[in-house]
């Protein structure tokens, strides 16, 4: 009976500690306007860094790849989307000045590649439209995964500016590899760079302090029985 309770608390404790891990990109610290967004941004994330924070946890078995269309911006007619979720800091909004991920052109992926043993979760990110010329957009975004199935998604349309936190909280298979597009499929008018992404929040299970305690909690079974 004590080893069946040891063997649970340790699944609660390892459920636990594996959702306090995020990692959350921000873009700030990483060039000036229209930068092109590194590559590589947020990817093995151990410690906060240019561009991003580590909120409760890291993120070192998920790396990134972010296509070369994505740009920094510093318009203030992005202060909408910078301001939908305040993250505050030089990584978000660095010097008080809203910095998003631009999205330029009408088709945007990020790639996580994600080692064996553990599974990606993306939990959310704010995607907007600027209000700098009226008129309505509409976009298909999509996760697929290494096989190009279709594992999650959603349509966003857009009318004269707006907002919207977009929350898949999709967690994936162990070891496997998801890509995150963004798809414009209509507009009423050229609205190539009225778009961005800002707070792209995505954890890693188990993280590796889980991973530890559950090998802990296994050598306390092992040893309750021997006993």
């Amino acid at each position: 009976m004590k080893t069946r309770k040891t063997i649970a608390a340790a699944a609660v404790l390892l459920g636990t500690l594996a959702t306090a891990h995020a990692t959350v990109i921000g873009f700030g610290q990483i060039g000036g306007n229209n930068t092109t967004v590194p590559s590589s941004l947020g990817s093995n994330a151990t410690a906060d860094g240019s561009g991003f924070v580590v909120t409760n946890g890291t993120t070192p078995n998920i790396s990134l790849t972010w296509d070369g269309g994505w740009d920094i911006h510093t318009s203030g007619w992005f202060d909408p989307i910078e301001g939908q979720t305040v993250g505050g800091g030089d990584w978000d909004n660095e010097g008080g000045i809203s910095r998003i991920g631009q999205l330029d052109f009408g088709t945007h992926t990020i790639a996580f590649a994600v080692e064996d043993g553990y599974s990606l979760v993306l939990g959310s990110f704010d995607f907007g439209h600027t209000a700098e010329t009226a008129g309505t957009t509409s976009w298909d975004i999509t996760l697929t995964d290494s096989s190009l199935a279709t594992v999650w998604s959603t349509t966003v349309n857009f009318t004269n500016g707006q907002v919207e936190t977009i929350s898949p909280n999709f967690t994936g298979d162990l070891g496997e590899d998801y890509t995150l597009t963004f798809n414009r499929t209509s507009e009423s008018y050229g609205s190539n760079g009225r778009h961005a992404l800002d707070n792209l929040s995505f954890t890693q299970v188990p993280e590796p302090s889980a991973v530890a305690l559950l090998g802990l909690a296994g050598m306390g079974c092992l040893l309750r029985r021997r006993k």
